[in-house]
């Protein structure tokens, strides 16, 4: 009777400790790529997040951007140089759909678009949100804002340094 109780509860809890653990597979390589580039670049740090597979970070000191994202696996890491950048803007895709007789708008993606001083560069596109990836929003919209706020804020400040000297 033990025995088969304890089956059941093997047989239930093991699956999602498999499941946990080979998720967070991704995030170790993420975390890797991103504490190597840390210490190559001499970076440290002022505001950082970290939000599923995603990570972006800011260093307003050696006015640098890191932008980490894993896909199947394999991590695409950004290092953006801040005095290279013009602006940065959220971009929003939605579409209305109708529910029970009530208009409802339902976001699609959301990316933050960095624009650089150099119009010949092409503008570099963070995903924040996008609904083919992650079915549940999660803040993503007040994260992208906070992010959008502390780039153009950084990128300000440098604009400023710049006609002071």
């Amino acid at each position: 009777m033990w025995l088969v109780s304890g089956l059941l509860v093997l047989c239930t809890v093991l699956p999602f400790i498999i499941l946990n653990k080979s998720g967070k597979g991704d995030l170790k390589i993420m975390n890797k790529e991103v504490a190597r580039l840390l210490n190559d670049r001499k970076l440290k740090f002022s505001l950082k997040e970290n939000w599923g597979n995603s990570f972006i970070g800011l260093d307003a000191n050696n006015r640098a951007l890191v932008f980490s994202k894993v896909f199947d696996g394999v991590v695409a890491l950004d290092n953006i140089d801040l005095n290279d950048v013009l602006n940065v803007k959220i971009v929003k895709k939605t579409h209305e759909v109708r529910t029970k007789n009530k208009k409802e708008t339902v976001l699609e993606k959301m990316d933050l678009e960095i624009r650089f001083l150099d119009e010949q560069k092409p503008h570099k596109t963070f995903n924040f949100y996008d609904i083919d990836s992650i079915y549940v929003e999660d803040y993503e919209l007040r994260r992208a804002e906070k992010w959008n706020a502390a780039i153009n804020g950084a990128v300000a400040t440098s604009f400023k340094s710049a006609k002071v000297a």
